[in-house]
């Protein structure tokens, strides 16, 4: 598979590294990401539209469209519409893609935190060491070590996220554009039921 193929499916996973040990909670940036964390709290479920870009030496390589619902940080379908159907559907660490043109469903698990979603990241217990945050310009910083993986994220007047950029030391940088939240929203007892056509290969990780 070329490496256009394998981008989709690795977009999924806006994570990064993280180190091991210890540099003190700083307590400014977790107010921020306080705040954010109660607005989300405050909204789900909800529903979210987005676009995904991938630029490679600032060319737009790939551009997506499509839909997220959120029950949880650890409960979400992510699904795109535009131009090719696909779905991630995350419970737990457990999860399901399916790329309807690809005609393929992976399902396996996130255990590592350099796997974790967005969502996941900005709930997550031990980002404190990792975090700086400009409050003028509302912005939550996500860094590792030098040299390896940034992730920046915006959020709007309601501390809700608007935007996302991650950039990894090859120079590909991807953005996420979050927008028209649906807050509170009524969600169905298959929301978070993934179902495919017989004869689909599945592919375990």
């Amino acid at each position: 598979m070329n490496r256009k193929k394998l981008i989709p499916l690795l977009l999924f996973f806006l994570g990064l590294s993280w180190l091991q040990g210890g540099a003190q909670t700083a307590k400014t940036s977790l107010s921020l990401i306080t705040e954010v964390r109660n607005s989300i709290a405050a909204i789900k479920p909800f529903k979210v539209n987005f676009v995904q870009q991938v630029f490679d030496e600032d060319q737009l390589e790939i551009e997506e469209t499509g839909e997220i619902l959120f029950k949880d940080h650890n409960t979400l379908k992510w699904t795109y519409l535009d131009p090719d159907y696909k779905v991630f559907l995350l419970q737990g660490e457990n999860y399901k893609f399916y790329d309807r043109d690809n005609e393929q469903l992976t399902v396996g698990k996130i255990k590592d935190k350099n796997r974790q979603w967005l969502w996941q990241l900005l709930f997550s217990q031990e980002i404190s060491p990792y975090i700086k945050t400009d409050r003028k310009n509302k912005k939550i910083y996500i860094k590792d070590e030098p040299g390896a993986l940034d992730v920046e994220i915006l959020v709007n007047s309601d501390f809700l996220p608007v935007k996302a950029i991650r950039e990894d030391p090859t120079g590909v940088k991807m953005v996420y554009h979050f927008k028209e939240y649906k807050k509170r929203i009524n969600l169905s007892a298959d929301t978070f039921t993934l179902a495919v056509p017989p004869g689909v290969e599945v592919v375990t990780e």
